[in-house]
């Protein structure tokens, strides 16, 4: 316990202290003021003050150079709150997975985005069986992943007992589910961290992690291999396909639709 409270600890500050992330800091600021439905402009005004990734993209997505009150206006009266909550998960793109990866083998930093944010397009597509929101659906299988990197700058800290990730594994995921809840992410996200590293059936959502857990599988052996026809699935564990209640293919052909649509498109939501 006291160590998972030194990681928690260490991760809120490396978010909130060091700013190696600033865009995932203003992500629930801008869900709480979807979720409140009525926004003031001063509230959107800050908003696009407080992060420059976010108020860059809007710049170039409104065509032209426009002030934080302009493009709060353009928000708040045409475009929407969503509208700006899918730059915010945008410019976090680009952030969250920029961590030079010293540990894993042959795991780049573009190859752990492209894994990360087709794992989050793939969970998305299945929105409405998993019966939660699309934005849901793509930040839990966005931030699957975001375990390596916590775990590499957990190890830089000398705060990890062991350099293997597998055994620290759980203790990451855990602190980090810790930390996003501090932060203010909305409960499914942090409920979905936490559920991560257990056992399918002792999850609060079986259905929602036997897929995360299958869509990882098959990028991380498309990446060995550099297949990616996904027609044979034997290394995937059994028991996973069983909790979806989904035969292979219905699995399969929405993992084929995203790895052929992806394009190198890290830039995209």
């Amino acid at each position: 316990m006291k160590q998972a409270s030194t990681l928690v600890t260490k991760l809120n500050h490396i978010f909130l202290f060091e700013q190696r992330f600033p865009s995932l800091l203003i992500l629930p600021k801008i869900h709480e003021l979807v979720i409140k439905g009525d926004p003031t402009l001063g509230e959107v005004v800050n908003l696009c003050k407080s992060n420059s990734s976010v108020f860059e993209k809007l710049t170039h997505l409104s065509g032209g150079r426009k002030n934080e009150r302009e493009l709060a206006k353009e928000i708040l009266f045409k475009k929407g709150m969503n509208h700006l909550y899918g730059i915010g998960i945008r410019a976090m793109n680009q952030e969250i997975f920029s961590l030079p990866l010293s540990v894993f083998d042959g795991l780049t930093e573009h190859a752990l985005k492209r894994r990360s944010i087709i794992l989050a397009r793939y969970l998305r597509s299945f929105s409405a069986d998993l019966s939660i929101a699309p934005d849901e659906a793509y930040l839990c299988g966005l931030f699957y992943n975001f375990r390596i990197v916590c775990f590499e700058l957990l190890l830089q800290a000398n705060l990890l007992h062991s350099q293997d990730f597998e055994t620290e594994e759980q203790n990451v995921a855990l602190s980090l589910a810790g930390s996003f809840c501090s932060l203010g992410f909305q409960p499914a996200i942090c409920d979905f961290l936490y559920g991560s590293v257990l056992e399918i059936h002792e999850t609060e959502n079986p259905f929602l992690h036997a897929l995360v857990r299958i869509g990882d599988g098959m990028l991380t052996h498309s990446d060995k291999t550099g297949r990616n026809s996904f027609r044979n699935v034997s290394y995937l564990d059994a028991r996973l396909i069983e909790a979806t209640g989904m035969s292979v293919r219905q699995l399969t052909e929405p993992m084929k639709e995203q790895v052929k649509g992806f394009k190198g498109g890290i830039n995209r939501q």
